[in-house]
């Protein structure tokens, strides 16, 4: 019992009850990896990623746009937002892409259903099963894990996927002992709980937290571990900048150096896992293209995904940009989509998992018309 009492020390009980139905590892797993993030409230692309050499956009943002001398310079005159450091070495090392003027198939401006589209892959907001699910149900060799305090809409479906959240209960050590005699007498839930304990075992243990870098490093601790998963779902709420939004500084710079210093944490945690690794990030639409009367932004359309890893060997801007004038906005207050998200998703599912054209038109449904973007290989 020693493995165990040293596997459940500082493990809430209570915790480990709520989570036993969800961990489900394999032996075997592909060895590239994917880690999706979802960027929940709509990111204000068009302030991440700077069309700075688009003249309308310092016109529609007269407060809050971010001057050229203030980016870090990207390709075809596009710049990074300041607090993206870690990521803008990324990209200096040929390891981020961003792909810009992008969006779902949805384009009305609801938080929740646009955050259900991107999740589920499809065209209806109350498609229960998730794209990632769906792409599991195609697969051998891939394992999948939700850092999570439930299990996120991308991931539920047929496929068991695993998830995590950091616990708040410190269970005493024969607390421990007796959830485990009393799981011995059921197969299926004694095999549950050495499951849970296998994946209590990677975790960091000691003063856990929720916060976003935490959570990050954890993620890369779980895949860079023996047998662990290769598939890894996190997500990185707070984006819905109404009001007081900022430029170099404010709420999404804020916001950005959450995200950055969770990148670093993410790629440090991998090791040598980073090299095998591709992170795509997305928002589940954008913001507008002009600044509010509150100096911020409102819900939109057109985004910018990031896509970021060791396996990415590439840094450029992936993008066919619409323009920021009256008449090329989207109903002439958004950055019109030139790009389908699934697409790219699609493409990396092809060229880094290796998904066949039959896998990837049962992970997005209804979309056998619309072509993988091979983002990694273009």
């Amino acid at each position: 019992m020693t493995t165990r009492r040293h596997f459940l020390k500082g493990v809430g009980a209570a915790s480990l009850v709520t989570l036993l139905p969800n961990f489900a590892f394999a032996s075997t797993q592909s060895p590239n990896v994917l880690i999706w993030i979802t960027l929940r409230g709509a990111m204000d692309g068009l302030n991440v990623v700077v069309p700075s050499f688009d003249e309308h956009y310092q016109k529609l943002r007269p407060t809050i746009a971010l001057t050229k001398d203030q980016l870090n310079p990207l390709e075809k005159g596009f710049g990074l937002h300041p607090a993206l450091k870690s990521v803008h070495q990324m990209y200096q090392n040929k390891q981020a892409m961003f792909v810009h003027a992008c969006a779902t198939g949805y384009r009305s401006r609801s938080h929740f259903d646009g955050q259900k589209i991107l999740e589920n892959g499809s065209t209806d907001p109350f498609d229960p099963i998730g794209w990632l699910n769906r792409f599991l149900t195609t697969q051998q060799n891939n394992q999948a894990i939700a850092i999570d305090a439930g299990l996120p809409l991308i991931a539920q479906g047929d496929v068991k996927v695993s998830s995590w959240f950091p616990h708040k209960l410190k269970a005493k050590e024969e607390q421990a002992n007796l959830l485990a005699e009393m799981f011995q007498s059921d197969a299926k839930l004694s095999a549950n709980f050495e499951e849970a304990m296998k994946l209590e075992s990677m975790s960091t243990g000691g003063n856990q937290n929720k916060q976003f870098t935490n959570l990050a490093k954890q993620a890369g601790r779980f895949v860079s571990s023996p047998n662990g998963p290769n598939i890894v779902v996190l997500e990185l709420g707070g984006w819905d900048t109404h009001s007081s939004q900022g430029a170099e500084k404010g709420r999404l710079a804020n916001q950005l150096n959450k995200f950055d210093q969770g990148m670093a944490a993410l790629k440090s945690a991998l090791g040598e896992k980073w090299q095998s690794t591709v992170v795509i990030a997305a928002s589940e639409f954008g913001r507008t293209a002009a600044e509010n009367g509150t100096k911020g932004t409102d819900h939109g359309t057109g985004n910018v995904m990031l896509v970021m890893g060791g396996a990415v060997h590439q840094s450029k801007v992936v993008s066919n940009w619409p323009g920021l004038s009256p008449t090329q906005l989207h109903e002439g207050r958004d950055l019109k989509p030139t790009v389908d998200i699934r697409a790219v998703t699609k493409g990396i599912l092809q060229e880094h998992l290796g998904a066949s054209e039959e896998a990837l038109n049962i992970t997005f449904p209804e979309t056998d018309d619309l072509v993988p973007l091979n983002v990694l290989t273009s």
